[in-house]
């Protein structure tokens, strides 16, 4: 059957459903609001189509039963039906990405990295999304998801907790950053040894990754100088790309500029891959503009193997 007719059987098998599940006609009517009659021609007509007799009158005043057609057809709508009760939710989340409010945090380096090009495109696809984005470290944004301040965040080192749900993570190599005229800039990867007495730009301490790369100093006892200490990974990218000294980043940047910076990866036992997660608040219904932004991100993921 071309999909057009079948398409144009839908009305009929809506009554179908309804007949087989109040046993009368009668009753299928009430149901659906409607006159006996017309349950009784929409059956009509979908027997003529089916060529095929889907009722027959039970005996004594039991009603309608189902002929074998009538019972191969009303097994298959059940999945025609489910499916389309999907459909129906996920055109009403479609509807809903007509406006909306996006609520996110993230990481300051995502911030300037990843989000523009993610922000761009949902922007694209949904012009009338608002957007209220909190660049914060993993703790303040784990805050405020769990205050309900924001819908969904994306960063690293969020803590494994049945609170939380995990939507999306790629996992992300440790990487020593240096300006392209230093001596290490040629070099795929390097001991921490090897960055003994060098000017080194530190992370925040309230970040993860300063404890890691202190505890790695320490128990290579690799000597350094601290030359500057930020929040700010563009601040600190920047003072990288000067000269200032080295520092040690998380993952290669995403954005689409590139930074006359050298990426070359750390080896060394104690300084780990780290996982980029894209977290929600677990048991909470998500909206529909969170739903499309999760999708965006697994897609980014998969792109680079997450």
């Amino acid at each position: 059957m071309a999909s057009s007719n079948i398409l144009a059987r839908l009305p009929g098998l809506r009554h179908f459903v309804e007949v087989a599940r109040q046993g009368s006609f009668r009753a299928a009517a009430d149901k659906l609001n409607v006159a006996p009659s017309a349950v009784s021609k929409q059956i009509k007509n979908l027997e003529l189509s089916l060529d095929a007799e889907l009722f027959r009158r039970a005996r004594g005043r039991a009603g309608l039963e189902l002929t074998e057609a009538g019972e191969i057809l009303l097994y298959r709508c059940a999945s025609v039906i489910n499916e389309l009760s999907i459909a129906r939710d996920e055109l009403s989340e479609l509807r809903g990405l007509q406006r909306g409010h996006l609520r996110l945090g993230v990481n300051e380096v995502l911030a300037s990295d990843l989000l523009p090009g993610v922000i761009r495109n949902l922007h694209s696809n949904h012009p009338n999304l608002r957007y209220t984005i909190f660049v914060e470290n993993t703790p303040e944004m784990l805050s405020r998801m769990h205050d309900g301040d924001i819908d969904i965040g994306l960063g690293y080192n969020f803590p494994s907790s049945p609170e939380l749900e995990t939507l999306a993570t790629l996992q992300r190599r440790t990487f020593l950053i240096t300006s392209l005229d230093h001596p290490l800039a040629r070099r795929r990867s390097v001991r921490l040894e090897e960055i003994a007495g060098e000017k080194v730009i530190f992370p925040d301490k309230s970040l993860a990754l300063y404890q890691m790369l202190q505890d790695a100093l320490v128990h290579s006892s690799v000597d350094v100088k601290d030359v500057m200490t930020t929040n700010s990974f563009t601040l600190l990218r920047q003072m990288v790309q000067d000269g200032v000294g080295v520092s040690v980043v998380i993952g290669r940047f995403l954005q689409k500029k590139r930074e006359n910076i050298a990426f070359i990866e750390i080896d060394n036992p104690m300084i780990v891959s780290k996982p980029l997660s894209c977290c929600r608040m677990a048991g909470r219904t998500p909206t529909a503009s969170s739903v499309a932004f999760a999708f965006a991100i697994k897609s980014l993921f998969a792109q680079y193997g997450g």
